[in-house]
């Protein structure tokens, strides 16, 4: 049987998930600075993030929905600064950075892709897993033709 994660069962985990969705820093500094493991953070993003994400977007279970909800607000708010950036940067002529600018919004909206597909992904698994369970008769009576 596995353990818990760590990364959930840390004090400051919010902090964390908010790094991992935000791409703040690298997994090794982000590790560095929390003091977990690179690969902790690599099962923890891969396993549970989507999890908040869809847990936010289905309005299902109070602490999820209010994590899940906070990283989607955050990549969005991210997303609403990078662009008022870039909007000065062409006005004002600063092309060095209103590229530096399009290079930010392309990872903050790559992020949000990413964590819809895979919010996606795991509801798509989970019910493939529920008419697994429910057996032949949760599959309209048709078996595997063996």
């Amino acid at each position: 049987m596995a353990g818990k994660c760590s990364i959930c069962e840390h004090p400051k985990r919010g902090e964390i998930d908010r790094a991992l969705v935000t791409r703040s820093a690298s997994m090794r500094n982000i590790a560095e600075q929390f003091g977990v493991s690179t690969t902790a953070l690599a099962r923890h993003k891969k396993g549970h993030i989507p999890r908040l994400v869809e847990a936010a977007q289905a309005a299902e279970g109070a602490q999820a929905v209010a994590s899940g909800r906070e990283l989607i607000d955050e990549l969005e708010a991210l997303r609403g600064r990078v662009r008022a950036i870039l909007d000065r940067a062409e006005a004002g002529g600063e092309l060095r950075v209103a590229l530096q600018a399009v290079r930010e919004l392309r990872e903050t909206i790559k992020a949000q892709a990413e964590l819809g597909v895979a919010a996606e992904l795991e509801r798509r698994v989970d019910e493939l897993e529920a008419m697994l369970d429910a057996g032949p008769q949760g599959r309209g009576g048709v078996g595997c033709g063996r």
